[in-house]
């Protein structure tokens, strides 16, 4: 239980025994969404953090996140609901008291409520975090040689370029337990006719194709063009000949798409939002970039 004395000393042996990157999580049995962690990090400092949420489970409230403000836990953006609120902790012992008064002050967690324990592990997700800034750095070196500056970027990082009448998206990417990929795509249509001519005709073309596909997000009503490459170790020549592919293939499509299909082109779009514009959709963008259920979102199951 909460209050009891038993169950803090046995979580402080457990945080005690924790290593670099591992974590205790630790909530009310049956609420997963009010799981605390307990985490070391590199350095082995330890840090009580409410995990973020990913966008397919409800925020936190605001009367939660003005808990964890009051009593002195940071996120890195408050509006954020996928990042995580943190606070360092002295000892293990402060650790426990920490994670416990969260649960019970600004979850409202009882005390005769018993507790759940999780072990786990951010190693992975730590790692994939270096890598991918590893392949940020050689991604924006080739693009500021192809594009002559810095390239522009939206709020997830991906860059864009204007390429004669299309906008090529590069975007960086780590899989779950796999490599890093960095997907080059440009949208070409928006707002077509989703028919069963239209699913046809891009699996034709697609056969046809040696570099590269057509990609039909139906539920946005957008067709993009693009091609994937392993990001590690980075073929850079292969991401130049890739950016140049789509763009090409992205420019001569459009306007065909578009008369035969309806809806508008992306260049249309890019020349009302003044030129740059983040994608109405990206292919492969679930949630394969993120870390795995449950080390970053909360979802003890």
């Amino acid at each position: 239980m909460i209050n009891s004395k038993g169950a803090r000393q046995f979580l402080i042996e457990e945080v005690a025994a924790a290593e670099a990157f591992d974590f205790v999580a630790v909530g009310p049995a049956g609420r997963p969404m009010q799981m605390v962690e307990i985490a070391r990090n590199e350095s082995e400092d330890l840090e009580v953090r409410v995990p973020g949420r990913p966008p397919v489970v409800p925020p936190l409230s605001a009367e939660v996140r003005a808990g964890l403000a009051e009593r002195g836990y940071a996120s890195e953006d408050a509006d954020d609901s996928a990042q995580p609120w943190g606070k360092e902790a002295e000892s293990p012992a402060d650790a426990v008291d920490l994670a416990l008064t969260l649960l019970t002050e600004v979850f409202q967690a009882g005390p005769e409520l018993r507790l759940d324990l999780v072990h786990g592990n951010h190693r992975a997700a730590h790692e994939a975090r270096r890598l991918l800034a590893e392949l940020r750095e050689r991604i924006e070196r080739v693009l500021e040689d192809e594009m002559g500056g810095a390239p522009a970027q939206d709020g997830e990082g991906d860059y864009l370029l204007p390429i004669a009448d299309v906008q090529v998206v590069v975007a960086p990417r780590i899989l779950p337990n796999g490599p890093a990929v960095v997907r080059v795509f440009a949208v070409t249509n928006v707002n077509v006719n989703v028919t069963p001519e239209l699913g046809l005709f891009l699996a034709r073309m697609n056969f046809n194709f040696m570099f590269g596909r057509f990609a039909l997000d139906s539920d946005n009503r957008t067709i993009v063009f693009d091609e994937a490459l392993l990001g590690n170790p980075l073929n850079e020549e292969a991401l130049r000949f890739s950016i140049r592919v789509v763009a090409q293939t992205a420019d001569e499509w459009d306007d065909r798409l578009k008369q035969m299909f309806g809806g508008s082109t992306y260049q249309e779009v890019l020349k009302q939002e003044g030129r740059l514009a983040v994608p109405p959709a990206k292919p492969g963008s679930g949630d394969a970039d993120k870390e795995e259920l449950p080390l970053g979102h909360g979802l003890y199951l």
